[in-house]
């Protein structure tokens, strides 16, 4: 692994991250050497085999496959803090600061500003910034619990043994236990189906021990996904035209679909559903998000 020494920070937050979550079980590669002052780490092997790979290319095992790392997200999920292993993960939060940064930041500025190439007018603006501020809100009051806060099919490596190994975990924060769910049953790389992800979704709840009714859960998987998706779109423009990875964006107009069509079933986000699915239908050229 190579950090840039202007981004030392993630290098400190991947290695420490990663040697609390060995401590708990959690398969992240450890590391075998490090020169903090180069942002250098030689990391243990897990492999180039992504979950995603493995799921296109062997169909008999993916019901399996997705429940394992289910399996592996509620374990990810009991995580507590540990005396002998600092973690900055547990000193970070999904509070509403965060929240309404990752708006502005990935929705405002690099989805609808540099993609789309708009300026929302003031009653645009008061949808919107209305929306996420109740979602950031309604968001921020759950019970908060180890986040990966990327946990997809392309941070899950398949072993030679079958067994996962975890990266990119060094984003990690204490945030709702639906935002990772949601990171997951949503992936960008993989489609479930919505039988698919109800299945998944109860089999975690059962798994985790929630107390929650079974639809307050889905609910809260529903809103999480939102600002997700949302997050994903913005990541994919910003990765497109910031770091020039312009490979991303066919990932985008699917992200902002599902994300505006969630939006379209929560009374306080439909009003901004529709001005987004305008948005996007204005940049395609009058077609639909």
């Amino acid at each position: 692994m190579v950090v840039p020494t202007s981004e030392i920070e993630t290098f400190d937050s991947f290695c420490s991250n990663g040697d609390y979550l060995r401590s708990q079980s959690i398969p992240a590669p450890a590391i075998l050497a490090r020169w903090r002052g180069q942002g250098i780490a030689l990391l243990e092997d897990f492999g180039t085999r992504t979950l995603t790979q493995v799921i296109s290319s062997e169909h008999e095992n993916r019901r399996g496959l997705l429940q394992e790392a289910i399996g592996l997200l509620v374990r990810l999920h009991e995580c507590r803090p540990h005396d002998a292993f600092p973690c900055p993960a547990f000193q970070l939060h999904f509070d509403e600061e965060k929240w309404r940064f990752e708006y502005r930041f990935h929705v405002r500025d690099w989805l609808i500003a540099r993609h789309w190439k708009v300026e929302p007018n003031r009653a645009e603006s008061k949808v919107l910034d209305r929306a996420f501020a109740w979602l950031g809100a309604r968001l921020s009051r759950e019970p908060r619990v180890f986040t990966h806060r990327d946990y997809q099919s392309s941070n899950l490596l398949v072993r030679d043994d079958g067994s996962y190994g975890l990266i990119d975990f060094q984003d990690a924060r204490q945030g709702l236990r639906q935002y990772d769910l949601a990171s997951f049953l949503f992936d960008s790389y993989v489609d479930l189906d919505e039988t698919e992800r109800c299945e998944l979704s109860s089999m975690y709840a059962s798994m985790a021990g929630l107390t929650i009714p079974e639809d307050e859960h889905r609910y809260l998987v529903t809103i999480a996904a939102i600002q997700r998706k949302l997050h994903d779109a913005g990541a994919f423009a910003y990765a497109a035209y910031h770091r020039e990875k312009t490979e991303y964006l066919r990932y985008l107009a699917p992200a902002v679909t599902q994300s505006v069509t969630l939006m379209a079933q929560i009374p306080h986000l439909r009003e901004a559903s529709r001005v987004l699915s305008d948005y996007a239908a204005r940049a395609a050229g009058g077609t639909s998000a």
